[in-house]
């Protein structure tokens, strides 16, 4: 773990949907890519919103509605203030 990896964290998950659709620099989507492999919570965010969106795209939807997006985010939230 680096000294900040709490930074670490809030950037990963901000980015999460643009490296999903691999719509970032390429040194971006290897680093945020590195931190998901070595951070379990970060990596399990990243799996559930792999598949929201596949299932969202199998709907013929571009994104998640708000307030399945805001449930499933605040279920990984109590999860891992319950640690």
């Amino acid at each position: 773990m680096t000294h900040d990896h709490k930074a670490e964290c809030a950037e990963a998950l901000d980015r999460l949907f643009e490296y999903i659709d691999n719509e970032l620099p390429e040194e971006e989507l290897i680093r945020i890519g590195e931190h998901l492999k070595s951070c379990p919570p970060c990596e399990a965010e990243h799996r559930i919103n792999e598949k929201i969106k596949g299932m969202v795209h199998a709907t013929g939807g571009e994104v998640a509605p708000d307030d399945l997006r805001s449930r499933v985010l605040s279920t990984i939230r109590e999860a891992r203030t319950a640690d």
